[in-house]
């Protein structure tokens, strides 16, 4: 393998596969590149197992072949080095000479056969989505993504493609969160798919720009082909929670906030709450209304009122603030509202206007109180 580029193309295109690569593996191979040379084309492929990502690009090709890179080091260097044309060549045993200006480093690579193969999909399904949609459903939803592995069915956004509209759901067991598209339509697949968190996130930065991309979904692998990058995710195949049980039918009493205010009263109560609980304690009321917090480690507390248009029984109800701010954050309407029940059921959260063909429901659980 031999090849000639100039170091800011080869970086920012190990910068964007090298998200991919495992850290905590215990495949010291899942922590290179696999570099592959042939003709004047360079691939670049890193893996984790559960996702496969291959970027192609131009280079200077002198000899082809292929080897796996150490992805840290590599890059590590590749940032040290001035903006100027660098030279790549591999010796049979392993041995990576890199050569830029008058700087000449040594790295040692691993044979190309060891890493990992590219998924083998067969049997696809092409779903069409419009890039703005589908970023946004994927930005609203991971919030509320679980991090328990114990719970894998848990810790990606379960998508169900209809006929006529498209909805993405994601919950940790304390929150969740539903959009349902119905300016959406899907001629071919029909069905549910779960999908892992750190492969939306890898695509949400190609879907900032105007146009459609194309899912290509199969029994056990979701693929996206975006121009010259291509990536490969397997689907999470567990059972998604029966969500619709979990969301109120009779929260008949509704709360009315300002977004901002709400947030900004979270924030600075909160610094006085417990650092692992984050309990925050929201008193609604006809007449004053108030959040509050005290930490009974460190006797620190905080009380601030807050306008709410309320017109109900007065309850007290602990939240996980951390958890309400973030839900808020969510909300892209001046004004929420809040639909209660009781202090130890669901709170249902809406934004105060629902965007055109869309339905955007947040559902935060009541912590008890201390």
């Amino acid at each position: 393998m031999h090849f000639s580029i100039s170091k800011n193309v080869l970086l920012s295109n190990m910068q964007k596969v090298s998200k991919v690569s495992s850290t905590k593996s215990t495949m010291p191979i899942l922590n290179s590149i696999l570099f592959e040379v042939e003709g004047n084309n360079l691939s670049l492929r890193s893996s984790d197992i559960e996702i496969t990502m291959i970027t192609t690009f131009n280079v200077n090709g002198i000899e082809n072949g292929n080897l796996a890179v150490p992805s840290r080091i590599i890059l590590d260097i590749l940032n040290e080095i001035e903006d100027e044309n660098i030279e790549i060549k591999a010796s049979s045993d392993g041995v990576i000479n890199l050569t830029a200006g008058k700087g000449s480093y040594e790295i040692i690579g691993r044979p190309g056969e060891e890493f990992p193969s590219i998924p083998v999909i067969t049997d696809i399904s092409n779903v069409e989505i419009d890039n703005k949609m589908l970023g946004r459903m994927i930005k609203k939803t991971i919030i509320a993504v679980s991090k328990d592995e114990l719970k894998p069915s848990l810790t990606g956004v379960l998508f169900q493609v209809k006929k006529d509209g498209i909805i993405s759901v994601a919950t940790d067991g304390h929150r969740l969160v539903y959009i349902n598209r119905k300016d959406f339509s899907s001629e071919g697949f029909e069905g549910d798919v779960i999908i892992p968190t750190k492969f939306l996130n890898l695509l949400i930065g190609y879907l900032d720009r105007d146009g459609v991309t194309s899912l290509a979904i199969s029994e056990n692998h979701v693929k996206v082909d975006l121009d010259s990058t291509i990536i490969y995710t397997r689907i999470i195949d567990e059972k998604f929670p029966d969500y619709e049980s979990v969301i109120p039918l009779n929260n008949e009493r509704l709360a009315i906030a300002n977004v901002n205010n709400l947030i900004s009263t979270l924030r600075r109560v909160s610094i006085f709450s417990n650092k692992t609980t984050h309990q925050i304690s929201f008193l609604v009321s006809k007449e004053v209304s108030k959040v509050s917090t005290l930490d009974q480690e460190t006797r620190s507390s905080a009380e601030e009122e807050i306008e709410l248009e309320y017109n109900d029984e007065e309850m007290v109800i602990g939240y996980n603030a951390e958890y309400l701010r973030e839900i808020l954050r969510n909300i892209e309407t001046e004004r929420v509202i809040m639909k209660l029940n009781s202090p130890i059921s669901a709170c249902i959260i809406l934004p105060k206007v629902q965007q055109e063909n869309e339905d955007l429901t947040m559902i935060l659980m009541p912590i008890r109180l201390n």
